[in-house]
């Protein structure tokens, strides 16, 4: 699915909310049942941490830390968390996820409510998904606090 989007074939509600010359980030694709849930990509094919050039893995933790921080003003949620399995999607991938103030800490929980989620949703329990109108809201959020965090 990042190769998809990256190439073109699939889009992000809410557009590209951040973009440098060797990471993407974008939300989940639709139907989007987690806003805030973000995925930042490496635009060249690639499934190993190991196998970063110098320059993707020092332009990395800048982008995590300002995308982080973006969800947290954005958003205020009780923590962001980040993660990257690999396993599924074979390409360098990071998920970050916004808790909301009212969920248990922990990824456990976290991922508990993700699968949940996702289940739910392909079983057509379609309550908290989010609105195309609401994802194009929070990208452009997004894209303007990124932007100022970067101008600073």
């Amino acid at each position: 699915m990042s190769c998809d989007i990256l190439a073109g074939r699939r889009t992000e509600p809410g557009g590209v909310i951040y973009e440098d010359e060797y990471w993407h980030v974008g939300s989940m694709v639709s139907p989007v049942f987690w806003p805030g849930f973000l995925i930042a990509k490496l635009k060249r094919h690639c499934e190993h941490l190991s196998e970063l050039t110098p320059a993707e893995a020092a332009a990395l933790g800048p982008l995590l830390q300002v995308t982080c921080q973006a969800l947290t003003d954005v958003l205020e949620p009780a923590k962001v968390y980040v993660c990257s399995f690999g396993d599924g999607v074979k390409h360098i991938h990071f998920w970050l996820l916004p808790r909301p103030p009212d969920m248990h800490p922990g990824m456990h929980w976290v991922m508990f409510h993700l699968d949940t989620r996702a289940t739910l949703t392909r079983l057509g329990v379609k309550h908290w998904l989010a609105s195309d109108a609401e994802m194009v809201s929070l990208a452009e959020r997004l894209r303007s606090r990124i932007s100022r965090l970067l101008e600073d």
